[in-house]
């Protein structure tokens, strides 16, 4: 039998995938409402994107209040606050990892901000935009475009809202400027709080620069409100020029923080295993330069079911026979076909025909077209859809400050010496990425110049099933926290 012998050629799926997936457009299956309700509103439960906490519990909560403007926020906190209920915020599509959205079960209440999704207004004279909470990183991006504007620094998924970005901290990939956080480009913010019964139980704040609680605020985890609406300072639209070059791994402790200062949007993707470094140069470049690149990010791109399903069982019969062997050969096949494809970065939105990729920086920041696309009854879908067998597995991030980089990364070099094959399973989700955040002056943003190393791997639907190397993937772990005082991010651990 196929399976009893391991002997699925998932390097050759992958090829298929990749073929589906860079060729052919397909449409995909919106992800499932993160609230489910057995009453209209009521005795419902709440999970995340990828349909399971941390800790594999149920997340249940007593009602849910569809908002759609702030007077009905008010109506809702205030009501809340005087039954003395346990309140919080869920986005449209819930992508944070931890049980932050989790109140106190059947007597807690939750606050959607789907339907609180508009943008307020657009300034181009003072280079702002002012949106309420649930509007997403795309409609934020898309918007100040039509202006002339940009946001200069956001996260690589744009189906994250404003407010969830604020709550967990959020950033993409930047040591220049104010750097990387989305939360240092806020001007204001209108809060609705509880409040006394003198005040009708909630009122709105309104935050501005002027106000010292506006570093309290930005980043939050939702616990001093609901975000009613976020006023962001934007640039002028610019171009961006972006090549990926592969180099050994061997002096990428010497490289990574100066890499970091070199290049304005610089990230790199790390594969241990096979020894390297993928290393982005991503900088600004004049307007005049030719080029009307796209990045769709490959692995954000909606993928057929079929192909997903034979994928994960390929890895779970990998991890039945502890076969590390096939586990790297796969991987290799996945890089592979990555890097040919350019991660998703094409010259002209259709096609890749080399580096650089130059654009304009609304089509290169961020990405995630399997979000929005037409109903297809699960023929597609994103790929870690829940309803479907598909993507399942750990994900966490660690801020290292840029003084201990080096250590820890010839700590993993020892270890990965020691079992070559053991961090091979990392690469089979692309990589440990490693993207660069600046120190900020909110008080639960970055403390100091960071690199955040993301790192995914493989998770097991039976709570009681080791992983492979699992011991290894431990160690990398408890190194970060104890060994170099690593902090874990907000929204991932």
């Amino acid at each position: 039998m196929l399976l009893s012998k391991g002997k699925i050629k998932f390097h050759e799926l992958i090829l298929w995938e990749c073929f589906f997936l860079f060729v052919v457009s397909v449409s995909c299956t919106p992800p499932a409402e993160p609230v489910k309700c057995w009453a209209k509103d009521s005795n419902c439960t709440i999970t995340n994107s990828f349909g399971m906490f941390p800790d594999r519990a149920v997340c249940r909560a007593g009602n849910v209040a569809y908002s759609a403007t702030e007077q009905e926020l008010v109506s809702v906190v205030s009501d809340a606050t005087e039954a003395r209920r346990k309140v919080k915020v869920v986005t449209r599509f819930s992508h944070s990892i931890p049980k932050l959205v989790c109140p106190d079960g059947q007597d807690g209440l939750l606050i959607s901000t789907k339907y609180l999704n508009r943008v307020v207004k657009t300034n181009e004279a003072t280079m702002t935009i002012t949106v309420e909470s649930g509007v997403t990183l795309r409609q934020l991006i898309n918007e100040a475009a039509k202006a002339g504007l940009a946001l200069p620094y956001a996260p690589y998924w744009w189906g994250l809202t404003i407010g969830g970005m604020l709550g967990t901290g959020a950033h993409g990939s930047s040591l220049w400027g104010k750097g990387s956080s989305v939360h240092d480009y806020v001007v204001e913010m209108r809060i609705v709080s509880p409040a006394g019964a003198d005040e009708g139980y909630a009122k709105v704040r309104v935050l501005n620069e002027r106000d010292k609680d506006l570093d309290a605020a930005k980043v939050s985890l939702g616990v001093l409100g609901v975000i009613s609406q976020v006023t962001l300072k934007l640039q002028p639209i610019f171009k961006r020029s972006i090549t990926y070059v592969t180099n050994d791994d061997k002096d990428l402790g010497d490289e990574a923080v100066a890499f970091g200062k070199l290049h304005e949007f610089a990230d790199i993707f790390w594969y241990p295993s096979q020894r390297k470094a993928v290393y982005r140069l991503d900088d600004r470049v004049s307007a005049n330069v030719s080029g009307n690149g796209l990045y769709d990010f490959t692995p954000f791109r909606s993928t057929p079911s079929l192909v997903l399903a034979l994928t994960r069982t390929t890895e779970e019969t990998q991890e039945f026979f502890r076969d590390a062997d096939g586990k790297c050969l796969d991987a290799k096949a996945i890089i592979s076909a990555l890097q040919t494809a350019a991660y998703g970065l094409t010259n002209n939105g259709l096609i890749f025909t080399g580096y650089p990729v130059i654009g304009y920086h609304n089509r290169l920041q961020s990405s995630g077209t399997c979000l929005d696309s037409l109903e297809d009854s699960l023929i597609t879908a994103c790929a870690w859809d829940p309803r479907i067998k598909a993507e399942y597995f750990h994900q966490i991030t660690f801020s290292f400050s840029l003084s201990v980089v080096k250590d820890f990364i010839q700590d993993v070099h020892k270890l990965v010496a020691t079992e070559p094959k053991s961090l091979c399973g990392l690469e089979l989700y692309n990589d440990v990425l490693m993207h660069y955040v600046k120190a900020s002056t909110a008080y639960l943003g970055k403390q100091e110049d960071a690199i955040d190393f993301d790192i995914t791997y493989y998770r097991t639907k039976d709570p009681m099933a080791p992983r492979l190397y699992q011991d290894i993937l431990e160690e990398i772990e408890q190194m970060a926290l104890f060994k170099y005082g690593a902090l874990p991010h907000w929204g991932k651990c």
